[in-house]
């Protein structure tokens, strides 16, 4: 759910052309700071709780303490929610807008208003389709072909398999399922089964469950929730665990290396978001910026996976290293992309995450 951009493995590819700023030069608030708003529409899933929570503690640590006043606006998960809560930000005089996007092409009029007020806008994670702003995002088609291939590598032609469609409606959801279809496609693979987990774990499990009952001869399974929801729901479910995929998370890491579950993940870092601030502030100085910034993801199996090849790098999970007992289950780890080295994250202080 809510979802890789991550060397292969951990390079930052900068794509796109270059954008022009017209910024407004100065702090709108008063205090020498610049006043930045974050608008996320979506808050269904441990993924945008643990994504504010960095931008949070973010604020808190230099560079930007000294240089930004954040707010935090959440909003219902569609383009008229969305669109009403930056009309808002514009009125207020905010200096940047940060947007998790609710569709990648309704929210352009009011995007357009907000470059009209000399506002810089940067979209991330779910970006929008907009040639003047911004997008920082994971690259979801790295994820969906690295997850199909690590599951066709384990079948042949005719076997089946169930794929997880993520929030019905989003960029991420739609690129993973279309570039994972495209390799069983190719490796004449057919998809019995189709759900949508919307990146929960609740969710996730109960759609599972369904899929399970329906197909008692299924060989596959890519999903877009975690491994631990795949641990729930075959175990509950009493059967055997076929290749499976899911985003990374800390207990799902933890349950595939504990059960041997053939199983590999995909990390969308949440930190994005600080990515996303810091490329915005580079603009209200200033600076040029491309127009699109892609995060390859890390892909994450256990090792008796590990020799399988899907095109990218594998990092083999390991106690102490990549996953943790103590920490919290549905942490995501690294928060913050390999390549932004700007500052540091523990995991102590994004732990408390919960909004």
């Amino acid at each position: 759910m809510k979802r890789v951009l991550l060397c292969v493995c951990c390079a930052l590819v900068i794509l796109g052309t270059v954008i022009g700023c017209k910024a407004k030069p100065g702090s709108a608030d008063g205090t020498g700071k610049y006043k930045v708003g974050l608008s996320n529409a979506y808050m269904g899933n441990d993924w945008r709780q643990e994504m504010l929570k960095t931008i949070q503690v973010a604020v808190t640590k230099s560079p930007y303490a000294e240089q930004v006043d954040l707010t935090i606006v959440n909003s219902e998960n569609t383009p008229e929610a969305q669109t009403a809560a930056i009309d808002a930000m514009i009125e207020q005089g905010y200096n940047a807008i940060l947007i998790d996007a609710s569709s990648p092409t309704s929210l352009n009029p009011v995007i357009d208003r907000a470059l009209a007020a000399g506002i810089v806008v940067v979209s991330f994670d779910n970006i929008v389709n907009h040639p003047r702003v911004t997008g920082i995002y994971t690259d979801q088609v790295a994820t969906g072909t690295g997850w199909a291939k690590f599951i066709a590598a384990q079948l042949k032609p005719g076997d089946t398999v169930a794929i997880d469609t993520g929030l019905p409606g989003s960029t991420i959801g739609n690129t993973v399922y279309d570039s994972a279809k495209a390799v069983f496609d190719a490796a004449g693979i057919r998809v019995a089964a189709e759900y949508a987990s919307e990146w929960s774990d609740g969710v996730g499990q109960q759609q599972i469950a369904s899929v399970l009952a329906a197909n008692p001869d299924l060989d596959g399974l890519l999903c877009q929730a975690f491994g631990q929801t795949i641990d729930a729901a075959f175990t509950q479910a009493g059967r055997p665990f076929i290749p499976s995929t899911g985003y990374q998370t800390n207990a799902g890491q933890l349950s595939a290396l504990n059960k041997k579950i053939p199983f590999i993940s995909a990390g969308n870092p949440p930190g994005n978001v600080v990515y996303a601030l810091d490329i915005a502030l580079r603009q209200l100085k200033g600076e040029a910026v491309q127009h699109e910034y892609v995060v390859v993801p890390i892909f994450y199996t256990i090792p008796e996976c590990a020799d399988i090849d899907i095109g990218y790098k594998v990092t083999t999970i390991e106690r102490g290293v990549t996953v943790f007992d103590n920490a919290p289950g549905a942490i995501e780890w690294p928060a913050l992309p390999a390549e932004f080295t700007t500052m540091q994250f523990t995991i102590d202080e994004i732990a408390n995450y919960k909004q």
